[in-house]
């Protein structure tokens, strides 16, 4: 008679390896719509809306607008080389799931789910994962360090006689 459980150790050891975990996308996905619906609120009516702290600068506009869909692009430059001219985000908002996703990086092509490890691009297996949490420390960057450019101030009261 075959011992069948020592057969099938190896085998399961060569399946392990990295699995998606939706959830988790999924919770930094509705975290970033609720992230952008704070910083521009007025995305319907607006196209436009800038963010600076510091020294960096942060874009965000309205690309094409569909009756459940909004694609926006976040752009981003400061003073470090790293922080290009190019640098952004192409971002999707599923209204009525309350999700927000990055479904483009000008650092790469469109995302996969998961990639193969190691790659000829490099990339790691949880890119996607990757790509929308940077987005969300942007995000939340912006919500506790910045200030809006087009912001109106309301003009200071005249001195009283």
């Amino acid at each position: 008679m075959v011992d069948k459980t020592r057969q099938a150790q190896p085998r399961s050891r060569l399946r392990k390896g990295y699995h998606i975990d939706l959830s988790d996308l999924h919770a930094q996905c509705d975290a970033n719509y609720h992230r952008l619906m704070r910083l521009f609120p007025a995305y319907e009516q607006e196209s436009r809306c800038v963010f600076e702290a510091g020294e960096v600068s942060v874009v965000l506009e309205v690309m094409a607008r569909d009756r459940y869909t909004t694609d926006m692009r976040l752009r981003y430059q400061g003073v470090l080389s790293h922080f290009g001219s190019n640098s952004c985000f192409d971002l999707r908002l599923y209204h009525d799931a309350r999700m927000a996703e990055v479904v483009h990086c000008s650092t790469s092509r469109r995302f996969e789910a998961r990639y193969r490890y190691p790659n000829p691009d490099m990339l790691q297996r949880d890119e996607k994962f990757q790509q929308n949490r940077f987005a969300a420390e942007l995000l939340e960057f912006c919500l506790n360090n910045g200030r809006s450019v087009d912001a109106v101030l309301p003009e200071a009261d005249p001195p009283s006689p």
